[in-house]
């Protein structure tokens, strides 16, 4: 895993790895940074932390915490104002740049380059513009293009988009809509349920899935999965235009859930 250099920024969160237990303090040396360490004291940890201090905070272990303070005097750290969900995207982030690096270790051993030459022309650039590698790759399964930005030659541009084509796989967007529908003709039910089977195999048809459930009349909750949010968006106007077209003598709503 590659290592920052400097200081992390007051408010960043940060992994962190038990290396010294104390009675009012612990000392974790911080994963992603260059021999720096941060200081975790009792007054910011959970009562229930602190009760079970030295079987909970385990040399070796590993914590999400917020960076309250970081300049030349040391970092001081908090779990107790880590939330669940920050705890998870942070650790998802980490397992993600893990896998970045490793891209770029790939890379070097295809292109027999040195792994610190790599990482110079392609992971300093991304850190410094974007301050993470991994959402860029991610991008690039989508967009190939986008590794003009790095100014490589083209072997290594390839062998780059082969390496990440054989780590990421693109996060589909994934919609859910409630639809309210109904027909006051007297096949109306008929009309609703070709509405319903025309819309799945129109999403078939772009490339994407749809889902639908039966809620209580006239209430119907879609659930549309595509590759491209852009696309998946647009299919979703599409649908309530074809849906209208079948009902006729009827109404109907779409609206998000959130």
């Amino acid at each position: 895993m590659y290592l920052r250099d400097g200081l992390p920024d007051v408010g960043d969160f940060v992994i962190g790895t038990v290396s010294r237990v104390s009675q009012h303090q612990i000392e974790l040396n911080l994963e992603e940074y260059k021999k720096l360490s941060g200081i975790l004291y009792t007054s910011e940890m959970h009562r229930k932390q602190v009760r079970t201090l030295r079987v909970l905070f385990k040399s070796g272990r590993k914590f999400v915490c917020k960076v309250i303070s970081a300049d030349k005097g040391g970092v001081e750290l908090s779990i107790r104002k880590v939330g669940e969900g920050q705890k998870r995207t942070k650790e998802e982030e980490f397992k993600n740049e893990k896998i970045a690096d490793e891209i770029i270790s790939q890379l070097s051993k295809s292109t027999k380059k040195k792994y610190d030459f790599l990482f110079n022309k392609i992971g300093i650039p991304l850190l410094k513009k974007y301050n993470l590698i991994y959402p860029f790759f991610e991008e690039v399964i989508r967009a190939k293009s986008l590794l003009k930005e790095l100014k490589l030659d083209k072997p290594t541009t390839d062998k780059l988009f082969d390496a990440i084509s054989a780590r990421i796989k693109p996060k589909n967007t994934i919609l859910k809509l409630n639809v309210l529908m109904d027909s006051m003709d007297s096949n109306g039910l008929k009309k609703i349920q070709k509405g319903i089977s025309d819309s799945v195999e129109f999403v078939k048809q772009e490339g994407g899935s749809l889902t639908v459930k039966y809620i209580g009349a006239p209430k119907y909750r879609f659930i549309l999965e595509h590759e491209n949010g852009k696309i998946a968006q647009k299919i979703v106007t599409s649908l309530e235009a074809r849906l209208i077209k079948h009902l006729k003598n009827g109404s109907l709503t779409i609206k998000n859930m959130k």
